[in-house]
């Protein structure tokens, strides 16, 4: 029995916002600046649960140099991305 192989995923970072796209769907964006203010975020309810926000901050976060703040309003999903932001 061979083992299914996971489809390619492609992440690019461009003007202030990380794409997460794989060859059927855009998995994910995270829309911020370059003080690590995180204006929005958000994962394809189908690809949820499997990292793909966490995957986006600490790119984010590297890239910026920065701890990171989610800016209001935070929904009860996104409250849960705090401890990926760094300290701060």
């Amino acid at each position: 029995m061979r083992a299914v192989s996971e489809p390619a995923v492609s992440v690019r970072h461009a003007h202030g916002i990380l794409t997460i796209t794989d060859a059927n769907t855009t998995i994910g964006y995270c829309r911020h600046d370059d003080d690590g203010n995180i204006e929005y975020i958000f994962v394809h309810p189908a690809c949820r649960r499997q990292g793909h926000a966490k995957r986006m901050l600490e790119q984010v976060r590297a890239r910026v140099g920065k701890p990171l703040r989610l800016a209001p309003p935070v929904s009860p999903l996104g409250e849960k991305l705090r401890p990926y932001c760094g300290s701060g």
